[in-house]
């Protein structure tokens, strides 16, 4: 049997323990109670959507209209500026958390949607010309012009020539040229994404590296031409 002086000191260690819990305990419980976070911020922290993440997901987004093909994206268009004016008021709302650089690419991403809202518009009020969209494929993808039938193992070398056409002649190029270059564009990526699975890592980056090269010569064509119808 335990003596006296044994099961004193046990009670006491007992009692020391439950107080030590329960201390932790309420502790816990009064943080809980006492923390206070602003609607906002804790829809901030569950969705993870900051305005640097909205920032991002623009960018996404208008590469991927940029992406595609003509047709529809006339057809859903009514949808597409709603989305945009959408994401651009979520952005704006914060748009002082932006550091200058991320306000300065929010800046360029509006003046490409416009410039591309704007060539969209002035293709669907003047549609392309069959014939001469043909002779543009030709000329741009040469022996892969039929785009319908390239195969995934021939899709690096087919942007690779397109490029090539691009890089060569865009300095000639007015805006008329601009709208069928970039229909073939469309066309090109909407025959890779159909086979995205087939294509290996190397092509897919490879492929990404030249669809960035065209954005930005084609950017810069629809800014000069914006300047000098600006000059007229």
């Amino acid at each position: 049997m335990l003596n006296n002086r044994t099961t004193y000191l046990l009670g006491l260690l007992a009692v020391s323990l439950l107080w030590s819990c329960e201390g932790n305990r309420t502790a816990q419980e009064t943080e809980e109670i006492t923390v206070d976070v602003p609607a906002d911020t804790a829809r901030v922290e569950r969705t993870g959507r900051t305005v640097g993440d909205r920032l991002e997901s623009l960018r996404g987004w208008m590469n991927e209209k940029v992406e595609r093909g003509d047709t529809a994206i006339q057809r859903e268009m009514p949808e597409i500026k709603e989305d945009f004016r959408r994401r651009t008021a979520e952005i704006e709302q914060n748009l002082d958390s932006l550091s200058a650089d991320s306000k300065a690419e929010y800046a360029r991403l509006k003046e490409r949607y416009e410039r591309w809202e704007n060539r969209q518009e002035r293709r669907l009020n003047t549609p392309l010309d069959r014939s001469e969209l043909d002779q543009w494929e030709e000329q741009l993808l040469r022996e892969f012009n039929n785009i319908e039938n390239i195969a995934p193992q021939d899709m690096r070398e087919a942007y690779l020539t397109f490029m090539g056409v691009v890089r060569a002649k865009r300095r000639n190029w007015t805006q008329h040229d601009w709208d069928y270059v970039d229909n073939v564009y469309g066309q090109l990526n909407q025959r890779r994404r159909q086979v995205e699975n087939q294509i290996s890592n190397s092509d897919k980056l490879k492929i990404r590296a030249l669809q960035a090269e065209y954005l930005t010569l084609e950017g810069a064509a629809d800014a000069q031409s914006t300047m000098r119808n600006m000059r007229n």
